[in-house]
């Protein structure tokens, strides 16, 4: 049975392949993304349960996408990755609000976790 929809936006195409396979596994739809610009548009009509986001995108950084959905009124949770220390990108984020922040490389039981904490808070 499919949990829902879950977005993956990252420039990197082996991470792109490597998460959506790790969350597929765990039962959800999964659309990738090279853009951020696109993929912050296509959330906002097809309403992802979480979107997994790279800090650093083009056209926009993590923050602003999540800056930009606020703006929208879209309650989408959204995982920051970056290979930047963890405290370093809360401390970039300010006042972002995100679900969490993952430190790159990740392991699959990181994404289990937060996948396993999206649904005990639905």
């Amino acid at each position: 049975m499919i949990k829902g929809e879950v977005f993956v936006v990252d420039d990197e195409p082996g991470v792109r392949l490597l998460l959506s396979e790790v969350i597929r596994r765990e039962n959800y739809n999964v659309t990738t993304y090279e853009r951020s610009d696109r993929a912050f548009t296509e959330a906002l009509t097809k309403l992802p349960q979480i979107i997994f986001l790279d800090y650093l995108m083009e056209p926009w950084r993590g923050d602003e996408v999540i800056r930009r959905l606020n703006e929208e009124s879209a309650d989408i949770p959204v995982v920051l990755m970056s290979g930047m220390a963890e405290q370093e990108l809360r401390d970039h984020l300010g006042d972002a609000e995100v679900f969490d922040v993952i430190e790159k490389p990740f392991s699959v039981e990181q994404i289990h976790q937060i996948l396993e904490g999206l649904n005990v808070k639905i």
